[in-house]
């Protein structure tokens, strides 16, 4: 429905409701820390992250070091002529510290539905903790 159509009275409704519910700070160039959920299992750790909205091209997950870096870009629709604006656009960075015992190399993600998961697997043997055995070619 477009305000300029509503009675005076409602819309000045709406125009409070906006302002009390107004964010405080100015997100301009960030997206809010979207939902997430960190699982654990036996077999290991899953991360669950709601992005709805962002390109699946527009996701990047890495690794270093000890550390699980997801970076996603929400980009904005320029052609368009906003009357009300609540969804954020621009970059986000969510870094989770991994413990020692996964398994880097077995490292999954998969976009459903909005939702990045991402499975890492858990060293089950611990002797073998920290050892690769490396091939001579």
């Amino acid at each position: 429905m477009i305000r300029s159509t509503i009675h005076p009275t409602i819309k000045h409704f709406f125009d409070v409701f906006d302002e009390i519910f107004e964010p405080v700070m100015d997100y301009k160039d960030t997206i809010r820390c979207p939902l997430h959920n960190t699982i654990e299992n036996d077999k290991e750790y899953i991360v669950e992250l709601q992005l709805a909205g962002i390109k699946k091209e527009d996701i990047n997950i890495d690794t270093e070091k000890d550390k699980l870096i997801i970076r996603a870009e929400r980009k904005e629709n320029k052609d368009f002529k906003y009357n009300r604006k609540q969804i954020l656009h621009g970059s986000y960075e969510k870094i989770f510290i991994l413990p020692d015992f996964i398994d880097k190399e077995n490292i999954n993600a998969s976009f459903i539905d909005g939702m990045v998961i991402i499975s890492i697997p858990k060293i089950l043997d611990e002797k073998n903790l920290g050892k690769k055995k490396i091939e001579i070619s």
